[in-house]
């Protein structure tokens, strides 16, 4: 596996102790525009590989995808992964869970 699934609480202390850190959320707008995590920005799962050349900038940094169950962050991490990137976090049971 080339990211690391990690637990709400788990990223609740990544994001208090750690700035560079970059938050991705995979769903669509509409999601995002409903309810997200703070700081994090909104790229939807299926525009991922449009905005790689974005990311590139980030890929020193630990990146976090999330979406709402955990399923599309999945996707993504592994999208990332055969990008080149390789400080990647899962957020498993998705923000469903993170806002609990």
């Amino acid at each position: 596996m080339s990211y690391k699934n990690i637990s709400s609480n788990e990223l609740k202390e990544l994001i208090k102790n750690n700035e560079n850190i970059l938050l991705i959320d995979v769903r669509s707008e509409d999601e995002f525009e409903e309810i997200n995590i703070e700081t994090s920005i909104n790229i939807p799962l299926q525009d991922l590989l449009y905005n790689i050349d974005e990311l590139q900038d980030h890929n020193d940094k630990d990146i976090v995808i999330y979406c709402r169950s955990g399923h599309r962050s999945i996707t993504a991490c592994n999208l990332l992964a055969m990008e080149g990137f390789n400080k990647l976090y899962n957020l498993e049971r998705g923000i469903i869970d993170y806002l609990k």
